[in-house]
């Protein structure tokens, strides 16, 4: 059997000092040690400047194999990673995995030098590549990978996981982590430092999103709250964990589902607490279900509303009901939840007027924290094809360097460079410097003593001057006529 490394390259910058556990990597971690493999994993939250941790690994415990996960603001990280392994183990397979490799398979192994793609869902693929390689069987037909064969990249499709697969499949690897270095940075809820464990409860999102990436597909595909609760029961008593993330795209899309797990885990586990920080669908939720979600441990939960203006809405394919979302943003505030709005400032044909209709629409609002992101054209969306054309330079718009979270110099909108960056800080400014805002965010922050630390990072996006990174291209926007 084979000794197997699984990297997690980061990002971490002052204003995304954000990391969560990479599940992902676990699972494949858990499917590898099952079929009889050693398996590891390093996360470069821990030496992400210098890989000196890394260095160490690749030299002394010389992995068969080695798998990378990314997503696009880990690129520029990962060729340096890959610089390291061709000098310490030259031979090893690598093999990439990830939003970013899946929608960039070419880019992967001509310019960064995978050896390999898994494209999708990696839990069964991975393993197969590995078996296949060890064996000395074909590895060119394997479905979901992507390499090159006699010169010309070959991609074979994949399929994702049914319903059935994801209840066998083994819990995450806990175990391959360090977990007192996701205790000691923050999480994606960012409530401040503290134990926690993520935990992903469903695959997939049927809704079409012209942002989202293409990963985990189009079709919604949930494990039973059986599996879920079995989960969460372990790493409440084996690993003493009282604090979870719950990461799906979408948890309350199967309305009773929801409310089967969030009933269980109210008659189970009284001290329990549950975060939802990537955002549940909030116009299908029933302002009551609000106070399960309370009973149940909830502390925080993000609502990505992303723009109030209903043709920007349809624009996206998004299509969310504001009204109902402003109804339920309202009684998740009412019960004490901490409650955060996800907002996208610069959308394709976005006017200055729409914008600000959105900045009034999160200013007027109960939510409790909201956070406005520049809209970015991440490859394999179907805004990055829009971004394709509206772009006079087309040459650097996936650019890793212009694709950070909250600086990225791209303008898709039909606004001017200075009317955009206007809206993104006057958005901070209007919504935070706000006394009745500011006693509301402390009276129901989750851990008041960070407040000045994420006031900070607030700080840093509201003022001139301050949003901007060095060493970011810019490209040359065209405004939209």
């Amino acid at each position: 059997m084979s000794k197997v490394l699984l990297i997690k390259p980061r990002f971490i910058g002052l204003e995304f000092p954000f990391i969560t556990q990479p599940l992902g990597l676990m699972y494949i971690g858990a499917v590898l040690k099952k079929d009889g493999h050693e398996a590891r994993i390093h996360d470069c939250a821990e030496d992400h400047k210098d890989f000196h941790v890394l260095q160490c690994i690749l030299k002394e415990w010389r992995p068969d194999f080695i798998g990378i996960s990314i997503i696009i603001t880990e690129v520029e990280q990962t060729k340096k990673i890959m610089e390291m392994i061709r000098k310490i183990i030259p031979r090893a397979p690598v093999i990439f995995g990830g939003p970013w490799p899946s929608a960039n398979p070419e880019k992967s192994i001509e310019q960064l030098g995978a050896d390999f793609v898994v494209m999708g869902e990696g839990d069964f693929v991975f393993p197969e590549l590995i078996d296949a390689i060890n064996n000395g069987l074909p590895t060119d037909s394997i479905a979901g990978t992507a390499s090159m064969v006699k010169g010309h990249l070959k991609l074979n499709a994949g399929r994702h996981l049914m319903e059935d697969e994801l209840n066998h499949l083994p819990f995450p690897a806990w175990e391959l982590l360090d977990h007192k270095l996701y205790a000691r940075m923050h999480s994606s809820a960012a409530v401040g430092c503290r134990p926690y464990m993520a935990v992903i409860t469903s695959r997939g999102c049927p809704y079409q999103c012209a942002y989202c990436h293409q990963t985990m597909g189009k079709v919604f595909r949930k494990r039973s709250s059986q599996s879920v609760l079995a989960e969460i029961q372990e790493l409440y008593i084996k690993h003493g964990f009282r604090e979870f993330e719950i990461l799906d795209d979408c948890f309350n899309l199967d309305r009773e589902r929801m409310m089967v797990i969030l009933n269980a885990i109210r008659d189970r586990f009284k001290d329990i607490k549950l975060h939802f920080p990537n955002g549940l669908r909030a116009d299908l939720l029933e302002p009551q279900d609000m106070e399960l979600f309370k009973q149940a441990g909830t502390v925080s939960v993000a609502f990505a509303v992303e723009t109030a203006n209903p043709r920007l809405q349809k624009m996206i394919n998004k299509n969310l009901n504001i009204k109902k979302a402003d109804l339920i943003i309202k009684a998740s505030a009412q019960t004490g939840i901490y409650s955060i709005g996800f907002f996208m400032i610069g959308l394709p044909t976005e006017t200055y007027e729409e914008a600000s209709s959105t900045v009034k629409y999160a200013v007027n609002s109960s939510l409790h924290r909201a956070i406005f992101f520049r809209v970015i054209p991440f490859p394999g969306t179907k805004l990055a094809g829009i971004a394709a054309d509206t772009l006079k330079n087309n040459d650097d718009i996936f650019d890793p360097l212009c694709m950070n979270y909250y600086n990225n110099y791209y303008n898709l909108s039909a606004m001017s460079d200075q009317e955009l960056r206007k809206t993104f800080r006057r958005a901070y400014r209007k919504f935070y410097f706000n006394p009745k805002r500011i006693i509301s965010l402390a009276l129901h922050h989750p851990k008041f003593m960070v407040l000045p630390y994420y006031a900070f990072l607030t700080m840093i996006r509201a003022l001139p001057g301050m949003n901007r990174q060095k060493g970011f291209k810019r490209s040359n926007p065209a405004r939209i006529t």
